[in-house]
């Protein structure tokens, strides 16, 4: 780890004016100062085939070196059809194979805090659970027992688009996000 933790978010929708987007911009104001931070923008990312895997792709490789240089990341998630977007799932899967012949992998051995909104009642449990089984596999240390959810999103959204969340949910997600930021130094150190 350098001096300051680097962390990348990726929010698994495309959408200009995205609730999990909004969610994301909130939690990232509970970066302290020794975080640095960006967000990863999968908007141009070809949908995964093997047959490019070593193709020289520009959207590719930009995000596999943002990747490769993050200690940690914020994945947010919307719930599509009770799962995750394919649009996460196909940068996962971009970012699952070895960038080369040694077999070096951008998300092996980062540590990765998972979290979502969306307009129905689960508050995107069902694909956190998902996307947390596929980074564990892939060799992410997930923070454990953390959901942070927004459940019936509509219904925090204020007349100009801004995500208005409770003070109980912006306690649980700070709260969150300074755990997340304690459990990366501690693994990566």
């Amino acid at each position: 780890m350098s001096e300051k933790l680097n962390v990348v978010g990726i929010v698994g929708s495309l959408r200009k004016d995205s609730v999990n987007r909004k969610l994301l911009n909130v939690a990232k104001t509970f970066l302290d100062d020794s975080v640095t931070y960006s967000e990863m923008d999968i908007s141009d990312v070809p949908l995964f085939n093997q047959d490019l895997e070593h193709e020289i792709l520009k959207s590719v490789q930009r995000i596999r070196e943002q990747a490769l240089n993050a200690d940690a990341f914020i994945f947010v998630t919307p719930e599509y059809n009770s799962g995750v977007p394919g649009v996460l799932k196909n940068v996962v899967d971009w970012l699952s194979r070895p960038l080369d012949k040694h077999g070096n992998k951008p998300l092996v051995n980062k540590t990765a805090y998972v979290m979502g909104a969306t307009t129905g009642i689960s508050g995107t449990i069902t694909p956190q659970e998902h996307l947390r089984s596929i980074l564990a596999y892939m060799g992410v240390f997930v923070l454990p027992s953390t959901r942070t959810t927004v459940p019936l999103v509509a219904n925090h959204i204020d007349d100009e688009g801004n995500l208005e969340l409770s003070d109980m949910t912006l306690g649980f997600l700070k709260d969150g996000i300074k755990n997340f930021v304690k459990y990366s130094k501690k693994l990566i150190d």
